[in-house]
């Protein structure tokens, strides 16, 4: 492992996450499972999220607002994303991480999948699957290495805050993410509010 990664990999373990007052998350494993599936259900119902059904509803629901594009930079790239559209609070999501993983490992990290309309879905996804919410995308996983580490202990340290639930997929290899809207809002209104608290104290001079 280069100098350059351990050092980068210790910065993210002090500074990346904030425990935040979101209900923590019961599950604390990127295994998937029945459970984890109806977590992201039922939190897509409790915020009231609609299921866009056609490719026409998710063009409505963007127009609208309610969906916004994801427009890839130096820090991520889109694969064969065919609805490149998410819920603000995801795009979000994205933007933080991305930025995060390229100053850890030096390389853009990939979405291959956004919002999906229900008609649109696999044969093999779930009757509850969020993809059609537009709160959930797949990212690929990384090579075996630190980068994967870093990635795997990140999602679960946001798990556990109770902001996502995530699981890391086999068969393609990738991460299904899905960004719980309102407790990301707070993690990361929070995390600011730490910051800046951060920055006026390293500004304030010391009394003797």
């Amino acid at each position: 492992m280069s100098d350059r990664i351990q050092r980068s990999l210790l910065a993210a373990a002090g500074l990346l996450f904030l425990t935040v007052s979101a209900q923590p998350g019961s599950a604390q494993s990127l295994r998937g499972s029945r459970a984890s599936v109806e977590r992201m259900h039922r939190q897509a119902r409790a915020e009231r999220l609609s299921f866009f059904e056609t490719p026409r509803s998710v063009r409505r629901a963007v127009t609208a607002g309610r969906l916004v594009r994801l427009e890839a930079d130096t820090t991520f790239r889109l694969h064969r994303v065919g609805y490149p559209y998410v819920r603000p609070a995801t795009r979000t999501f994205v933007t933080r991480i991305a930025a995060q993983y390229m100053d850890v490992c030096g390389e853009a990290l990939v979405v291959t999948s956004a919002v999906r309309p229900a008609t649109r879905q696999p044969g093999n996804s779930s009757a509850q699957s969020v993809h059609p919410t537009g709160m959930a995308i797949d990212l690929r996983r990384p090579d075996s290495g630190p980068c994967l580490r870093w990635l795997r202990e990140t999602l679960l340290d946001l798990e556990r805050a109770g902001v996502l639930e995530a699981t890391e997929e086999r068969a393609p290899a990738h991460f299904h993410v899905a960004v719980f809207p309102t407790p990301y809002v707070r993690y990361v209104a929070a995390r600011a509010k730490s910051d800046e608290r951060s920055r006026v104290a390293a500004r304030t001079p010391k009394r003797n």
